[in-house]
């Protein structure tokens, strides 16, 4: 058995460490609502705030027990609510509410922002571009279908940049008002929920009526007002609507993502582990592709994908991904000598990994 002394000293050292916390999040808060004062007296000034990624690679390098991996999901509650105390951050995604793109944003900023959704990617763009909101959240990459050329093509278009991302695994749950599974007689999901689940909804609830419906929110407030009813979608469909999980991860194949891209009209500093996405257009003749990407390998710049897109005016955009950020000095040189031979040039994104 433990002595009882050295119980009691650790569970004062719990306590101490508790108060210190305390103390630290009403000093982190009192800070911000000073800023925001400072922000309100000179609203013409510029006041340069402190960001989310900055802040969080800061903290975790100041960690020496705490798990690092496991510091981020509480970093980003602790900065969601801290950015609410400045001003309400307005965040827009592509989609249903509870779909996909809402828990990614929701893993990104926190509960504490204001979520709106948009059906179109130029849309998100726009509402981003016109400062009627922070920052928007769209599909980049899916594991089993590779990039999204609406996003893709919708970036090189606009003023706006990747400034994060966030990747989520595409996780379906069987979702009912009782959180059991027995006595469903309808089921409500969309047509993609249904589709990715369609051997388990044969091989379990193979006699249940499936009902079609155009969005993850509708299927859920029509399964929360039909006795007996149950919906396909996600945990956060599950929160948002008071419903309970049945069943977990009932998705056909496990272990799709889709890569989500963050993006502003601002591109965050420079952390010494970011990542670069261009987008080019070069001239149609023999060799010139080899020639756009010879920039890159003299600077030993690590190209990381790179993809071609049609596209009505240049016929094709290339997309190339590469480690390193845009002020870097080899990637600024190699893009500088890109524009002297490519008919067009624009970064899209340029953030930490």
């Amino acid at each position: 058995m433990p002595e009882r002394e050295e119980v009691e000293r650790i569970v004062e050292s719990i306590e101490t460490a508790d108060t210190a916390l305390a103390a630290a999040l009403d000093q982190r808060a009192k800070a911000f609502g000073e800023l925001a004062a400072l922000r309100e007296r000179h609203p013409d000034a510029y006041i340069p705030l402190p960001r989310d990624e900055a802040q969080i690679a800061r903290i975790k390098e100041a960690l020496t027990v705490f798990p690092r991996a496991l510091a981020e999901p509480v970093l980003r509650e602790l900065l969601s609510v801290c950015a609410s105390l400045l001003a309400p951050r307005i965040i827009v995604y592509l989609g249903d509410a509870g779909g996909f793109a809402h828990v990614a944003a929701r893993r990104h900023f926190g509960r504490a922002a204001t979520y709106h959704s948009q059906a179109t990617v130029a849309s998100l763009l726009q509402e981003v571009s016109d400062e009627r909101a922070s920052y928007a959240v769209l599909p980049l990459e899916t594991s089993s279908d590779g990039a999204v050329t609406e996003t893709l093509l919708g970036l090189a278009s606009s003023d706006v940049r990747i400034c994060a991302e966030v990747s989520i695994p595409i996780r379906y749950h069987l979702l009912s008002a009782q959180g059991t599974a027995n006595g469903i007689d309808k089921l409500y999901g969309t047509r993609a929920a249904l589709g990715a689940c369609a051997r388990f909804l044969e091989q379990e609830l193979g006699r249940v009526t499936v009902i079609d419906v155009p969005s993850a929110d509708m299927a859920a407030e029509l399964a929360r007002e039909d006795h007996g009813a149950a919906v396909v979608g996600t945990e956060l469909v599950a929160e948002l609507f008071d419903m309970k999980i049945a069943r977990e991860s009932i998705e056909d194949r496990r272990g799709v993502e889709t890569r989500y891209a963050i993006v502003s009209t601002q591109l965050p500093s420079r952390t010494g582990h970011d990542r670069t996405i261009l987008a080019m257009a070069v001239n149609d003749a023999p060799g010139v592709l080899y020639e756009s990407l010879k920039p890159f390998a003299a600077r030993d710049i690590n190209l990381k994908r790179i993809e071609s897109r049609p596209h009505p005016q240049w016929r094709y955009l290339f997309f190339v991904e590469m480690d390193g950020h845009v002020t870097d000095r080899p990637i600024l040189t190699a893009i500088d000598e890109l524009r002297s031979i490519s008919r067009f040039v624009q970064v899209i994104g340029s953030y930490p990994v």
